[in-house]
């Protein structure tokens, strides 16, 4: 599905897993390998806990993806 870039969403500097997940549009395999290896900080935050990741180490993540030559294969990557 392709959307408009009228339709594309400003993005806060922080983000839940949830819009991590659509930001990026990696697999919720990746974000929880990126938040074990520690490449992605997901920090709890407000009353419910709710955890968010800064928008500029999910950018960089994806960034190093690329640039490692591993999105060449994106089996688990992608969903």
């Amino acid at each position: 599905m392709t959307r408009a870039l009228a339709a594309l969403p400003d993005w806060p500097a922080a983000l839940t897993e949830s819009e991590a997940l659509e930001y990026t549009r990696v697999s919720v395999a990746q974000i929880k390998e990126w938040r074990d290896r520690g490449t992605v900080r997901f920090v709890p935050r407000g009353r419910n806990g709710a955890a968010i990741a800064r928008r500029s180490d999910l950018d960089a993540a994806m960034a190093a993806m690329f640039e490692s030559g591993s999105a060449t294969g994106t089996d688990g990557w992608f969903d």
